[in-house]
């Protein structure tokens, strides 16, 4: 399949963007994007990751946060040749583009929702003949971006990304598929539920690279460095497996009648929901369960080491 076209030109004008037909849209997530001279400059001083160091062949994991130091929103950052891509739930964009916005002042940075461009999950026959694509990688091909998630793959759908103005069916099923694998890799998200609830490292952020602690500051720096350096971090997120239904984000998870966490993500499966949680350390091991459920939760071995 030769490489879609992001023609904005043509998107401007009322054109029907090329469609992808091996590829899915992933209604769930959304892109906001930053441009302008200061774009970089100023995302360097609004995220966890060291922006300095993004070039275009790779992903890069980060958070934004409030003062202090909670996660208000979790983005895969792409640095294209229109700007930089936050790749983030699409029912944050609006409440992440106000917050961004009031911290650009004179910074020559615009920040507005990439609302021009689908995302979509696709097999890696989508790519380009001369284009591989490890795990984590990032190219930009003709507009659309192609990238991989590390962690992630999806029997039958596989594992590339697709960021860019085409059109891609909607499918469900093949959605869900993609989202539990995005659990089963352990890989961190914020919703509305969520906003706020966590600092960084709770939603294991730093041990995906997600956090720089040697860059300059950045909005809620301080508590996140306090946590890492004084060794405080005493909540930290793992996988689950429950006979029960899905639960939402930020539903409690519970120790008999004691507060030990809160739900991060879950999806449901034939045999019940896989569940990411942020637990008491303290707690990971004692039975626990979901908040308005009796079932008694399983934890399994994320693809990565939790301390």
């Amino acid at each position: 399949m030769s490489a879609p076209n992001s023609i904005p030109d043509s998107v401007a004008n009322g054109a029907a963007v090329p469609s992808v037909p091996s590829a899915i849209q992933l209604t769930r997530l959304a892109a906001i994007m930053v441009s302008g001279a200061d774009a970089r400059s100023y995302l360097q001083g609004q995220l966890t990751a060291d922006l300095d160091a993004l070039d275009s062949n790779r992903v890069q994991l980060a958070c934004c946060n409030s003062p202090q130091g909670r996660v208000q929103a979790v983005f895969w950052v792409l640095a294209r040749g229109d700007g930089i891509a936050l790749v983030l739930p699409a029912s944050l964009v609006d409440t992440t583009v106000l917050r961004l916005r009031k911290y650009v002042l004179r910074a020559k940075a615009k920040v507005e929702a990439a609302k021009h461009l689908q995302i979509a999950v696709a097999p890696r026959s989508a790519l380009p003949a001369d284009v591989t694509l490890e795990s984590g990688a990032h190219r930009q091909i003709d507009g659309v971006s192609y990238f991989s998630l590390p962690g992630v793959s999806v029997p039958g759908i596989d594992d590339v990304l697709l960021l860019g103005a085409f059109s891609a069916p909607v499918d469900a099923a093949g959605e869900h598929r993609w989202h539990l694998s995005h659990i089963r890799a352990g890989l961190p998200q914020v919703y509305p539920e969520t906003h706020e609830a966590f600092v960084a490292q709770m939603l294991n952020i730093d041990l995906l690279g997600g956090i720089s602690f040697e860059k300059g500051c950045y909005t809620g720096q301080e508590i996140i460095a306090r946590a890492h350096f004084r060794g405080t971090v005493k909540r930290r997120m793992f996988l689950f497996q429950s006979p029960g239904p899905a639960p939402a984000p930020g539903t409690r998870v519970l120790s008999g009648e004691q507060h030990a966490g809160e739900v991060v993500d879950s999806a449901p499966t034939d045999s019940g929901s896989e569940i990411l949680a942020v637990v008491s350390l303290a707690q990971r091991d004692s039975p626990l369960h979901i908040d308005g459920q009796t079932a008694i939760l399983t934890r399994v071995p994320l693809p990565y080491a939790v301390e």
